[in-house]
């Protein structure tokens, strides 16, 4: 279920594909890997190694973060933190989506080792430090 990651990051040897990244978060989303899905909203959403659908890529990552997906629940809470991704500035969903993110990373690291990457995670804690001060 990584294999996208490492394409759209450029890691495990790999060279940076946004082409291969979204053909491979899209195989994996249609197997049920929620981080695939969340990936590929992400990517459909903005437009990266496939043709732009923000409905579509907004869809996609809701229906992720709905079935528990840490990831996709750390970027909704990103993007309301910002007002990005076309979602407006909203704190109190911000908190939500970014609280979820982090108890789910703390249960999946539990069941399977790590979570998402350590700077989203210090991030993650960031903004949630800034809304709640």
């Amino acid at each position: 279920c990584d294999l996208h990651a490492w394409y759209y990051s450029g890691n495990m040897g790999l060279h940076k594909d946004m082409k291969q990244a979204y053909l491979w978060c899209s195989k994996a989303a249609d197997l049920d890997c929620v981080t695939g899905m969340a990936f590929k909203g992400m990517m459909l959403y903005k437009g990266e190694g496939v043709d732009k659908d923000e409905t579509a890529g907004a869809a996609v990552l809701g229906v992720a973060a709905g079935r528990d997906s840490a990831f996709a629940c750390y970027i909704l809470g990103f993007e309301y933190f910002l007002g990005e991704l076309g979602l407006p500035e909203d704190n109190k969903l911000a908190k939500y989506w970014l609280t979820k993110a982090l108890e789910l990373n703390q249960d999946y690291k539990k069941e399977t080792g790590p979570g998402f990457a350590d700077k989203d995670l210090d991030e993650c804690k960031k903004m949630l430090k800034e809304l709640e001060g």
